[in-house]
């Protein structure tokens, strides 16, 4: 049995991921082919793990698909950039 401000709690959680998943959607429309690292930067986030999960709600829901490559700044590994379906 789940108690009533557990469920709440956790009802108010998922709206705000739904938020910030259309958040990043919206920041994608305006900065396609851009990495996970710099989508975290260029909204203002301070960790990628506030993003990549997001990144893979949208292209499971097939909003977005990973469509290449390129080297990260910091890390200076290769990685992925994100696109917008058509």
């Amino acid at each position: 049995m789940v108690r009533d401000n557990s469920l709440k709690a956790y009802l108010e959680e998922k709206k705000k991921l739904g938020k910030r998943t259309e958040e990043i959607l919206k920041y994608l429309r305006n900065h396609e082919g851009q990495t996970s690292r710099e989508i975290m930067e260029g909204m203002g986030f301070l960790e990628t793990n506030t993003v990549r999960p997001r990144l893979t709600e949208l292209i499971k829901s097939g909003k977005i698909f990973e469509g290449g490559k390129k080297k990260d700044k910091i890390t200076g590994k290769t990685v992925t950039t994100y696109y917008l379906k058509c």
